[in-house]
């Protein structure tokens, strides 16, 4: 496969935007005061999570990305921007009322020891709905894919997704959903949707073994249940699986050690989002965005992969 070069792919991105602290330090004791390990932090790190992270693939790879989400009146939202234009991400966040939700993981050793979580349930006003949907309407339309990103934190309520996906279609933009929890009516109409074996099992109701057919038969319950068009599956240590209107495709995982799978879906989606945006197939996308995976999985916590490592991956 030739050299990567996505500078001229543009996607939109619009979800939940989050940052993600990380505290690295040794455990050499346990605490006196009650049975957990001491960790003494020696150095601590910012990254950019949830949709934001989405975009920072994109501009690792070198492609181009618009953000749109929202962030709190606070030092981490502070943290996003300034980690975000210093990454050239194009922005267009609003500012709410309620913390920027941050994700702060301590790391002893190699071992994640806790993970400290401040968010609460995004709920957006009639004001900054308005102000989104401007946004959306001005910029959207140069733009030949847009990414929902949906970590169930409260941007992507039904209302705002439903009006995404018919904006984009207006303009033929191609849709590709990152989703999160049971309601997926909200999806409806979307073109690809990205989840996980454990998000398809919640979907259709029961637990879905982790196999081809397994996977194949619970995919095309939750394509006809939703009106969506095609499943891009992520398996795991099985790969991934793509199930639409044809014969589904499978692929066995490109990665022979699994390190940590922290963002790793956010890689997923934003190599396949930027490889249609640059005219590749379906199954070409999916088998780049597959072997982008394997990179970052080898990688510790949230991580992003260039394109020179990718266009060593695939020859």
């Amino acid at each position: 496969m030739k050299d990567f070069n996505f500078s001229t792919c543009k996607v939109f991105i619009a979800g939940d935007v989050m940052l993600d602290k990380y505290y690295f330090g040794s455990v050499d004791r346990i605490s006196p005061e009650a049975p957990v390990p001491v960790v003494n932090i020696r150095r601590e790190e910012s990254r950019l999570g949830g949709a934001s992270n989405v975009a920072n693939n994109i501009c690792s790879l070198g492609g181009q990305s618009m953000l749109c989400g929202v962030i709190g009146h606070d030092f981490f939202g502070k943290e996003i921007e300034r980690m975000a234009k210093k990454k050239q991400i194009s922005l267009s966040l609003i500012s709410s009322q309620q913390p920027t939700v941050t994700k702060a993981r301590i790391i002893g050793g190699k071992q994640q020891i806790v993970r400290l979580d401040y968010e609460e349930k995004l709920e957006l006003s009639e004001t900054e709905i308005t102000d989104i949907r401007q946004i959306v309407t001005r910029l959207l339309p140069d733009y030949p894919v847009l990414v929902v990103s949906d970590y169930g934190k409260g941007f992507v309520s039904d209302e705002l997704c439903r009006f995404l996906i018919t904006e984009a279609h207006k303009h033929r933009i191609r849709v590709i959903i990152d989703p999160k929890g049971k309601n997926w009516a909200k999806y409806a109409g979307a073109d690809i949707v990205t989840p996980n074996v454990k998000e398809l099992s919640d979907i259709v109701g029961y637990a879905v073994p982790n196999t081809d057919e397994a996977v194949t038969q619970a995919a095309k319950e939750a394509i006809g249940q939703n009106q969506l068009n095609t499943l891009l599956v992520t398996r795991s240590e099985k790969g991934m699986s793509l199930i639409g209107q044809g014969e589904p495709v499978h692929l066995p995982t490109h990665s022979e050690e699994v390190f940590d799978v922290s963002g790793a879906g956010d890689t997923v989606v934003a190599t396949f989002s930027l490889c249609l945006a640059a005219g590749f197939d379906l199954f070409t996308a999916m088998k780049t965005a597959n072997i982008a995976a394997g990179i970052v999985v080898k990688k510790l916590g949230t991580a992003t992969l260039t394109p020179e490592e990718l266009s060593i991956a695939c020859r």
